[in-house]
């Protein structure tokens, strides 16, 4: 007996957890958090014994070597997507203002790495998205992401900057955030509205741009975060439900002949000609914008259009692409005023040769996210001109069917990418019967009509119903008729 040593039982180790040592009750937690690494039926099992709400009382212990601990087995207890039910436990009992109040007194790193870590890995989960918004979005951003990001205190010292970005912590936290940026129009309103926020984001973003750090996937959190707040801006905030579109052409009259200045800060007036929002051409300040814009305001500005291609042209991360893509896509959709100034901006900003060059990578969800942005830039009567003059080979050689050269690449394409570029394609060619033209020279034609005849058996109606579309607008240009037959 005295030499005898064995592995201690489940129910003796979660008993433990209330010793009267912290030395045990540490030690305790640290061999739950052993246990439970990659095994779903002991974490299942710890939760049923009571042990998940043990461990959320540890939080609020007097030693930090404790909460080091109870973290640590916390985070392995919620990880992954089939341990739902153990972060509802955790919500249950008080585990997220209990967590918050630990990131927020402890100033140890590992602990607030593994506070984080927490949150991040129960924010996958639906039920506890706005909960988490409630009880951690404030002091994540405050105690985190403003003072990780360097923001405030913005003329850091480069190399300071970078270790920050690096940090565990703020990966982990804009991780939380990315996931529950995703729950609906109220989350994405209180985030919107959380000071500091979009600012702190942003600044990550541009400090990591021509470094290392460009691929990172705490730059990736950040552009996601910022691509769904930027979803449906116009619909969801004061700023969009004021100005009706029938405003626009009091708001965009400069003069008729100003030039096209250089300098990337200057955003506004248009050239007045017959339709009110088409022409602005990125020319003169803002009418109603003097100073630079913070907060809210910098989802929409167009000088937030620069980051945005930036990282388009330097990353090589798919998410980010994808991302920045998407941010690019959502801000350019509509006839909302921004969103006009947005699509000219992305031309003065040479932007739109950069999301062509994206149609060529190997990534599917990128394609989609390119392809609808550039869908959303054709809105302009003269970005529709460059992309169907400049696009319209790469789009058509996306389109799967004949001739591929490598039909192997336009195979792995899903159906939801094929129904984007014929999307793109039909608002292409739509009152502007060059781009119908320069679509048949490109060999669209044979390509459309291989996938409309297939009726089903290689593509989803939803496709099939796409390229059909593009080619009736095709054929609404009588002029053009001939042409096709041949």
């Amino acid at each position: 007996r005295e030499f005898g040593w064995r592995d201690p039982e489940l129910p003796e180790v979660i008993q433990m957890l209330q010793h009267q040592f912290p030395s045990v009750q540490s030690n305790a937690a640290a061999y739950l958090q052993h246990l439970c690494f990659g095994d779903n039926k002991i974490k299942a099992e710890i939760r049923r014994q009571g042990g998940i709400q043990l461990l959320v009382d540890l939080l609020d212990h007097r030693m930090t070597e404790v909460h080091r601990s109870a973290c640590g087995a916390l985070r392995n207890l919620v990880y992954g997507k089939a341990n739902d039910d153990n972060k509802i436990a955790l919500k249950n009992c008080g585990g997220i203002p209990a967590l918050v109040r630990l990131l927020r007194k402890t100033t140890d790193l590992e602990i607030r790495e593994l506070v984080t870590g927490v949150l991040w890995n129960l924010s996958s989960c639906d039920a506890l998205k706005m909960p988490i918004i409630q009880d951690a979005l404030a002091v994540l951003t405050n105690a985190v992401i403003i003072p990780h990001s360097g923001w405030e205190n913005s003329p850091l010292q480069d190399d300071h900057k970078i270790q920050l970005h690096s940090s565990q912590v703020l990966r982990n936290a804009t991780g939380c955030l990315r996931n529950v940026s995703s729950a609906g129009e109220e989350a994405r309103r209180r985030m919107r509205e959380c000071d500091g926020l979009t600012d702190a984001l942003l600044y990550v973003i541009q400090s990591a741009l021509g470094s290392s750090e460009i691929d990172s996937k705490t730059v990736e959190n950040c552009v996601c975060i910022l691509r769904n707040l930027s979803y449906r801006l116009a619909a969801e905030t004061s700023q969009g439900q004021q100005m009706g579109t029938d405003e626009l052409d009091g708001l965009l009259c400069g003069d008729a002949n100003g030039k096209d200045t250089e300098s990337s800060g200057c955003w506004g007036k248009k050239k007045k000609k017959k339709k009110s929002q088409d022409q602005w051409d990125g020319v003169g300040p803002l009418p109603d914008c003097a100073e630079p814009p913070k907060g809210i305001q910098m989802l929409w500005h167009p000088s937030i259009v620069k980051p945005y291609l930036t990282l388009l042209s330097e990353c090589s991360n798919p998410d980010t692409l994808e991302g920045a893509a998407g941010a690019l896509q959502n801000l350019a959709a509509g006839s909302w005023k921004w969103s006009v100034y947005i699509r000219a901006a992305v031309r003065k900003e040479k932007g739109l040769p950069i999301l062509v060059e994206l149609l060529r990578i190997d990534n599917d969800r990128v394609v989609c996210a390119v392809a609808t942005a550039l869908r959303n830039m054709a809105l302009d009567v003269r970005n529709k001109e460059l992309i169907g003059k400049y696009a319209m080979r790469d789009l058509v050689h996306r389109l799967p069917g004949a001739n591929n050269s490598n039909s192997s690449a336009s195979k792995a394409m899903s159906d939801d990418t094929v129904t984007a570029i014929c999307c793109t394609l039909h608002e292409v060619i739509t009152k502007n019967m060059e781009n119908a033209k320069a679509l048949r020279d490109a060999g669209g034609i044979e390509k459309l009509v291989g996938i409309s005849k297939s009726k089903g058996d290689k593509h989803s109606p939803k496709v099939v119903k796409a390229a059909s579309q593009v080619l009736n607008s095709m054929w609404q240009y009588r002029d053009l008729r001939s042409l096709y037959k041949k």
